[in-house]
């Protein structure tokens, strides 16, 4: 039986993306705001079961659903190469790696802010990274519908294939001399990401083109992953825009 993607954003997402694949919606019996959910749910003729709310946490396994699942699969992972055949004619694309997100909720809010700007796709590595769950779909408010997400054996290889394809890599890491408002963007980028407690692992960073660091005024030293990632990306998409 496929697992139960739960929020009321997923659910939405996942109406909205893959109707077909959905084999029943759960909402609990006092979600007061699932009108919209009923209505694309009756629109694809998919099953609506009613459920009492600590039915929901017990088939969902979380307290965070919302009052709505959906019984469905979990998102397609796609190959590097399905990523690069897919932007091959672009003149601008963004691509985004992560090293070393191992916490979901880091992952789904970075996956959110690369949907939410246009990249073209994630590359995490098969270890040492966060898994593809429920939970973490809903961290990323079902933004992996939108946006495909590669998973790799070997992250630093993958760098490497992407260079060949033409991007130029970035590497956001706190020690590094340039600032992000010192460098201007290869229209086809790639940008490395790592969790702020253990950063880039050095192969995977000495793979990069450049490095870069955030500008920080304040007297914590470091922001988190996923507030990085933001950053970057839109500044990136800031410059592109210009242009």
């Amino acid at each position: 039986m496929s697992p139960y993607i739960y929020g009321v954003q997923p659910v939405r997402e996942l109406l909205r993306h893959r109707p077909e694949q959905v084999e029943q919606i759960i909402i609990s019996r006092d979600q007061a705001h699932s009108e919209e959910i009923i209505q694309l749910a009756s629109q694809a003729g998919i099953k609506i079961k009613f459920l009492p709310r600590h039915e929901l946490e017990h088939l969902t396994g979380s307290q965070d659903h919302q009052g709505i699942a959906a019984s469905a699969p979990l998102p397609e992972i796609f190959a590097l190469e399905d990523l690069l055949e897919r932007t091959a004619d672009r003149s601008d694309s963004l691509l985004i790696f992560l090293d070393q997100i191992e916490d979901p909720q880091n992952l789904g809010a970075i996956i959110r802010s690369a949907e939410c700007s246009g990249a073209d796709g994630v590359i995490i590595p098969e270890r040492r990274s966060a898994k593809i769950t429920p939970a973490m779909i809903k961290a990323g408010a079902g933004a992996l519908e939108w946006i495909p997400l590669a998973v790799v054996t070997n992250l630093a290889r993958a760098v490497e294939k992407v260079k060949e394809a033409g991007y130029w890599v970035y590497a956001a890491r706190a020690e590094a001399e340039k600032t992000l408002w010192q460098i201007e963007f290869s229209p086809k980028a790639g940008l490395i990401i790592g969790s702020e407690g253990k950063g880039i692992r050095p192969l995977v960073a000495k793979s990069a083109d450049f490095e870069i660091s955030i500008p920080l005024a304040g007297k914590i030293e470091s922001l988190n992953a996923s507030a990085s990632a933001a950053i970057i990306i839109y500044e990136y998409r800031r410059q592109r825009t210009r242009k």
